[in-house]
């Protein structure tokens, strides 16, 4: 199951006092972070050392997934009131999410920071023990989540990130308590995903029906659980039923929420319905691996072919790479060029330009190591060809990652300057 995140460190207050940032923290309790975001930077240009208004913009910032200006105001808040709980929190909250891979250890650390400043606050160790649930220790997370349950015994938030160590841990009976507490203790349903995790540990503890309909309140709560991941859940649970024209259905609109649309999503439909529904969450790692073997099989047997047929399972072999690393760049920053299209004339050039230059120093490598073994060796083998493919699509899987980083710095940098 993908982590799904409470941000603990952003919590809005019970109590909302009057004044510009009682106005901004009421915009963030109603999911306007741009209206508090102005707010903020208004009552910064009048009084530049407000604490408080600086850590609510790195709020606001963050709501807005704006995550590195986030992380840059919360480090000025904790810099200007390094014995500000709600600052370390802040910073904490933001450094979480720039994690995609892993967890920066000052994530860690500001929490905890913010748990020995106020060891009486809740929310400091929900903070804490998301961390620690992003981070794959979730039995210090329960253990601390428990810790903030005994501070405020009726705070959603600390059952919530509980049921998420404890779904994490594959305790789905103990899940799924945890997220019907949090779901009591939720008044003001500012945790939609509570019922989420728990249609998921109900689906693992075989109570179809009760994951139905805890889904269909995390939808209704909030639209933005509706989707792809929603419509593949549904479609493991009908085919649990055994209702498998629904689960293809949900399947289906699963594939198509996720941007497969096509000749590709009624396959890749009924290939995520049996695999699914037959290893649950580790369904798609099991797919991966009977096609990948399938492919192996196929490349195989084409390599077989007299003559030609090594030359082509290398070509194949590198245009698969090429596209399995532009696909992991699509993954991880929603598309392969930027969304500004006015970067595309110098990022499509750094991709195919980084593709070609790899390819060719590889190639040039390989042909040196081949000579201290074997007198004049051919450029061009199909061994060869292969491996400087490979490297070539990294390159240019960095190259679409990071050129457009580059421009933004260089930018950014100009306009300092200027």
């Amino acid at each position: 199951m993908n982590r799904m995140s409470y941000r603990g460190g952003q919590g809005a207050q019970t109590i909302i006092p009057g004044g510009p940032l009682g106005k901004a923290r009421y915009a963030l309790a109603l999911g306007r972070p741009d209206e508090a975001e102005r707010i903020c930077r208004k009552r910064l240009e009048q009084r530049p050392d407000d604490v408080a208004a600086r850590i609510l913009l790195s709020q606001a910032l963050l709501q807005m997934r704006q995550t590195q200006e986030a992380v840059a105001e919360a480090r000025k808040a904790t810099r200007a009131a390094p014995n500000n709980p709600d600052a370390h929190l802040a910073l904490s909250a933001a450094l979480l999410q720039t994690g995609r891979f892993s967890i920066p250890e000052e994530a860690r650390t500001s929490a905890e920071r913010a748990v020995q400043l106020a060891p009486k606050l809740a929310r400091a160790r929900v903070q804490l023990a998301e961390v620690y649930v992003a981070d794959k220790k979730e039995s210090q997370a329960v253990v601390t989540a428990d810790e903030a349950i005994k501070l405020e015994p009726r705070n959603p938030a600390g059952y919530f990130i509980k049921a998420l160590a404890l779904s994490s841990q594959k305790d789905y009976q103990g899940a799924a308590q945890a997220a019907e507490s949090a779901i009591r203790f939720d008044r003001d349903h500012q945790i939609p995903q509570a019922e989420y995790i728990r249609a998921t540990a109900l689906v693992e503890v075989k109570r179809y029906d009760e994951a139905l309909t805890a889904l269909a309140a995390a939808e209704r709560a909030n639209p933005l659980l509706g989707g792809a991941q929603a419509d593949a859940l549904r479609g493991r649970i009908y085919f649990r039923q055994r209702k498998f024209r629904d689960s293809y259905q949900a399947n289906l609109s699963a594939q198509r929420k996720g941007g497969r649309a096509g000749i590709f999503a009624p396959p890749l439909a009924a290939l995520n319905m049996v695999f699914t529904g037959l290893f649950g969450d580790r369904g798609q790692y099991v797919l991966l691996g009977v096609v990948i073997a399938v492919v192996v099989a196929i490349l195989y047997l084409i390599s077989l072919i007299p003559v030609a047929g090594q030359w082509i399972s290398s070509g194949l072999v590198v245009a698969l790479l090429v596209v399995l690393a532009l696909a992991s760049v699509r993954q991880l920053q929603g598309s392969v060029l930027p969304a500004d299209r006015s970067q595309w004339i110098t990022t499509l050039p750094a991709i195919v330009g980084g593709f070609i230059i790899a390819a060719g120093v590889t190639l040039a490598l390989a042909r040196v190591v081949q000579g201290f073994f074997i007198t004049n060796p051919p450029l061009f083998t199909p061994v060869t060809i292969a491996i400087a493919g490979a490297v070539g699509a990294v390159v240019a899987a960095v190259a679409a990652w990071g050129w457009p980083k580059l421009l933004a710095r260089y930018g950014a940098g100009r306009a300092s300057a200027a």
